[in-house]
């Protein structure tokens, strides 16, 4: 199908597109790899197609199933991805795992491109080295969608590693470069994969030329994701996405490549809910960077649409597009996560960033909902001054100060020294600028966390606004609430101590499940405990882990 910019049938189809779910929550984590409505093209030792590139990946199209088989030997071989299925009937690509849950392994190390791809040769070129999967149309017009990529081990994309290009000759991957890129798609699933040492784990673009450019819509679960990023770089990270629409749900988030500096989820997203995941923090800046749209604002924001018009009207399909995304951009939740934090193993001195971090225009400006997240500090001063729960840029320069506002309510905050014997770090609710409400949360160290002076640099200009502090549970002297696991501990602060969730937020994001460590969930029937998991009456724990 041909879009153009101006076709009304064009945005009463993106209007659907952009009101859908990504499938529904009804799905298996771990679903079998089996053939679907289309045709199947098993891959491996014994199958119709040996190789990777053997299957005519520019004649997939919907409910078409790569099968990839499991084997003793990586696959060396990249797969870029041109059409797409349906919502009803996906293009998927799979793996057959073999003895003991084994993935099929993906290795960028000396991989090579499809050599027949020649016909996409012309405009494919540029791009040959920043994926190991590449989901990328090159018609400007339109883009892939209807995509589930799950069952997989990813490795080995990033620029210590060579691969062989469409002609024939050898290259260095591109900084940057991802396990998987999406280049611009609707509906796209990456589910219950290992995604290992690239450069970033998921790159997803989202530019502002045409709808065709956009990201909408994408659903990341279940997968287990480490050791990627890029030594000495801040901008290469463990997740990068550009959307309209993402959520992330029951992942874990392992520790970055050693000397990388980026994030373990860094976002320019409008709708985004970061739920029911674990994450560990290892030498990376912070675990969640979630700033402001930069390549496609006018898509994200109204004013910046109606500035790019130059006086002209707004088409009144596209302005609707724009307002209900920047409804979504100025909105985000965080919920139901286990963060741990090791203060010798990495360099991070904050939790979550939250608002703007080059463009202060194009800045959220909205509400982050941080809530019922059950979160383990160590940090000794050592290692670190100070530690700050929440980040929001101050007025640096005589700018404006940060317009966000983080609610935070039901957590549990454990905050401790990592060594023994030695002296914590400081823990600070916020950075400068910015608001925090809080609600009921468990927090050790409540004295010294309240303690303004240990945490700003003594310009009252630059203070956050700390509201209703006196709503935080003093756990100074108290039980500890979480074990080694981070499971919750059934003390008397922790049970039956929450706050009823807004009713705004409990329509849009209730908490009907929680993380199983690892890379799974199990349902939560009362939200009335603080932090990330439920207490059960009859809950035991022995060395750390929960009987049945």
């Amino acid at each position: 199908m041909n879009i153009t910019k101006s076709s009304n049938i064009f945005f009463t189809l993106v209007f659907a597109l952009f009101s859908s779910v990504v499938y529904s929550d009804s799905f298996n984590l771990n679903p079998p790899c089996v053939a679907g409505t289309g045709t199947d093209y098993p891959v491996g030792p014994g199958q119709a197609y040996s190789n990777i590139s053997d299957v005519p990946w520019g004649n997939l199209g919907p409910g078409d199933t790569v099968r990839i088989y499991s084997r003793s030997v990586p696959y060396k071989e990249k797969i870029i991805l041109r059409t797409s299925g349906t919502e009803q009937n996906p293009i998927r690509i799979c793996g057959v795992k073999g003895q003991n849950g084994a993935r099929p392994i993906l290795d960028g190390d000396g991989a090579i491109n499809d050599p027949d791809d020649t016909d996409a040769y012309s405009t494919y070129a540029p791009m040959e080295g920043l994926a190991m999967i590449l989901i990328y149309n090159h018609d400007y017009d339109i883009k892939n969608g209807n995509v589930i990529i799950d069952g997989l081990h990813i490795k080995n994309a990033k620029n210590t590693f060579s691969y062989t290009r469409v002609d024939g000759s050898n290259s260095i991957y591109e900084n940057g470069a991802a396990c998987i890129r999406l280049q611009a798609g609707d509906n796209i699933v990456i589910r219950d994969n290992e995604i290992e040492n690239c450069g970033n784990g998921i790159f997803t673009m989202s530019q502002g030329y045409n709808e065709a450019h956009l990201t909408r819509n994408i659903l990341i679960e279940g997968n287990y994701i480490h050791g990627n990023g890029q030594v000495g770089s801040y901008s290469v990270h463990g997740l990068y996405i550009q959307a309209i629409g993402a959520t992330y749900q029951y992942n874990r988030f392992g520790a970055m490549a050693t000397g990388a500096e980026g994030t373990t989820l860094k976002e320019r997203v409008a709708g985004s809910v970061i739920r029911y995941n674990w994450f560990d923090a290892g030498t990376s800046s912070r675990f969640l960077d979630l700033v402001e749209v930069e390549d496609a604002s006018a898509w994200y924001i109204v004013q910046e649409y109606l500035d790019s018009l130059n006086g002209a009207n707004p088409d009144p399909q596209r302005l609707l597009l724009v307002q209900e995304a920047e409804n979504r951009y100025r909105k985000t939740f965080v919920y139901g996560n286990f963060f741990n934090h090791i203060g010798s193993v990495t360099d991070s001195a904050s939790l979550v960033h939250y608002g703007w971090d080059n463009d202060i225009l194009l800045a959220r400006e909205g509400v982050l909902y941080f809530y019922n997240n059950t979160v383990s500090i160590q940090e000794d001063l050592n290692d670190s001054w100070r530690f700050r729960l929440f980040d929001m840029r101050n007025n640096f320069g005589g700018m404006p100060k940060s317009k966000e506002t983080i609610e935070a309510f039901n957590n549990i905050i454990y905050f401790r020294n990592e060594s023994e014997g030695a002296t914590p770090a400081y823990l600070c609710m916020s950075n400068n600028g910015g608001t925090v409400n809080f609600g009921v949360n468990w927090i050790s160290n409540y004295n010294q966390s309240a303690n303004l002076a240990n945490c700003y640099y003594g310009d009252t200009n630059d203070e956050p606004i700390l509201n209703n502090l006196n709503n935080l549970i003093d756990g100074t002297n108290a039980p500890t609430p979480i074990n080694s696991n981070l499971q919750t501990v059934n003390t008397p602060l922790i049970a039956d101590n929450a706050q009823a969730i807004p009713t705004e937020v409990n329509t849009e994001n209730p908490i009907d499940y929680e993380y199983l460590i690892h890379q799974s969930r199990k349902n939560r029937i009362s939200v009335n405990d603080l932090g990330a998991m439920e207490i059960a009456p009859d809950i035991i724990f022995i060395n750390g882990f929960e009987l049945d």
